[in-house]
């Protein structure tokens, strides 16, 4: 378990708040409307609960997105593989049919 501060990132308050009270809302929902922005091989953005510490499964849940777009990545783990790959944020239905 570690914990850790960042201090004079720039971030107003105003945005932070807005991110905390996405993420309360978010985590709030069902698990079948979580799992419907879940993560995978070809996505790694978005919901993800199946994370593993030494073969027990963590009690955490974690939504990844990206600010930088486009996001460009590696295309595998392979460290003699030069491919790149674009990815792209998944958002919940309730958060795109706002807009």
């Amino acid at each position: 378990m570690g914990f850790f501060q960042v201090i004079n990132h720039g971030v107003p308050s105003s945005v932070r708040a807005n991110i905390e009270q996405a993420s309360r809302t978010f985590f709030a929902r069902p698990p079948e409307e979580k799992m419907k922005v879940v993560r995978d091989e070809v996505n790694p953005m978005g919901f993800y609960d199946t994370e593993h510490t030494k073969n027990v499964r963590d009690w955490k849940q974690v939504f990844d997105f990206t600010v930088e777009i486009p996001t460009v990545i590696p295309a595998s783990h392979e460290p003699d593989d030069l491919e790149l790959r674009e990815v792209v944020n998944q958002w919940p239905h309730y958060i795109l049919s706002k807009d």
